[in-house]
């Protein structure tokens, strides 16, 4: 698709939202000065009276999209807004198609300006009495039935799957990772469950490898309306994060303090140094990963080093080999 095709979609996307002029979301100011030089696909303007930059798509249904406009303008004139025709037209990945599917399926018997209205239509003109992230009371006929999971999109409940397989708290990105989601939709996803009062976020410093990192971690508020609401969720696997199984977990870096440094080992290279520095370290944790992880010929050798042959290192790499050598 040409560039101009791009600026009549998005001139069509100005004339559906804000009938040709351009008004900040935040205060209604009409006062734009266009931003020349811009990232994306999408123009942006900055507001003369709050200074705030804003798109034709801050703060609507497809906020943050990184779909350029003629794909939205080419989805909404679709005779249908099935994934697989979606798909199909525009070339993009199920999830994607699925994702516009579901944004123009409350006009779907409606024709292309009201799917276009409907994807344009801000939080700000659907609910204007009540917080934006808030969401409608469910209905009586759940509490009856005893689901609390009520109005809670797909995308939510993989999330809430995701805090539930990390007890102790994780960061977005992670979730993100866990739940097969985007970043974004994660995070749309997190503020959905917090107005809920199932999940509660905090700044924190959490050791990386070596250093000390000031984080924002996402936990579960175990209280009782969450506590029954984990009751609901069917359990689905977590997508694990992308490890070659090679290397020593960044949590036991901090005990290699001399030597190469930890991020640089790997099992299949440096077997006998790891197993040396964890299985006679102070880390009972690091020990426990040690023996349960590292091959059992590099245990073997482990257990005639000064050190670890006699005492309780020497009857931990022990029982270890006997365990291994009995299942084998």
């Amino acid at each position: 698709m040409t560039s101009t095709t791009r600026e009549v979609s998005e001139e069509r996307l100005i004339q559906a939202r804000w009938r040709g002029m351009p008004a900040c979301p935040a205060c209604g100011s009409g006062r734009a000065a266009p931003i020349k030089k811009t990232t994306g696909p999408w123009s942006r303007w900055r507001c003369r009276d709050c200074r705030k930059r804003y798109a034709v798509t801050t703060g609507t249904a497809i906020h943050a999209t990184k779909l350029p406009p003629e794909y939205w303008i080419a989805a909404v004139e679709l005779e249908s807004p099935a994934t697989a025709l979606i798909a199909q037209t525009l070339g993009v990945s199920q999830a994607t198609a699925r994702r516009i599917s579901v944004l123009l399926r409350p006009a779907r018997d409606g024709g292309p300006a009201e799917r276009l209205r409907c994807l344009l239509r801000s939080r700000q003109e659907s609910a204007p009495d009540r917080d934006p992230w808030q969401l409608d009371p469910l209905p009586a006929t759940l509490h009856a039935e005893g689901s609390p999971l009520g109005g809670l999109s797909p995308g939510a409940k993989a999330t809430l799957n995701a805090l539930r397989a990390r007890p102790f708290g994780a960061t977005a990105a992670k979730l993100a990772l866990l739940s097969g989601l985007s970043y974004s939709q994660t995070l749309r996803c997190l503020g959905v469950l917090a107005v809920r009062g199932w999940a509660e976020r905090a700044r924190t410093t959490v050791q990386i490898g070596y250093e000390l990192k000031r984080v924002t971690l996402w936990t579960l508020s175990w209280s009782d309306d969450c506590m029954l609401a984990l009751a609901f969720l069917r359990d689905r696997p977590t997508t694990p994060p992308t490890d070659t199984g090679d290397r020593v977990p960044p949590r036991f870096w901090r005990s290699f303090w001399s030597g190469a440094a930890a991020d640089t080992l790997r099992i299949s290279e440096h077997g006998l140094h790891i197993a040396e520095t964890l299985v006679g370290g102070r880390d009972p944790c690091g020990r426990a990963w040690a023996l349960g992880n590292l091959p059992i010929e590099v245990l073997e050798e482990c257990r005639t080093l000064r050190g670890c042959d006699t005492g309780l290192r020497a009857e931990l790499l022990d029982a270890e080999i006997a365990r291994r050598t009995a299942q084998a």
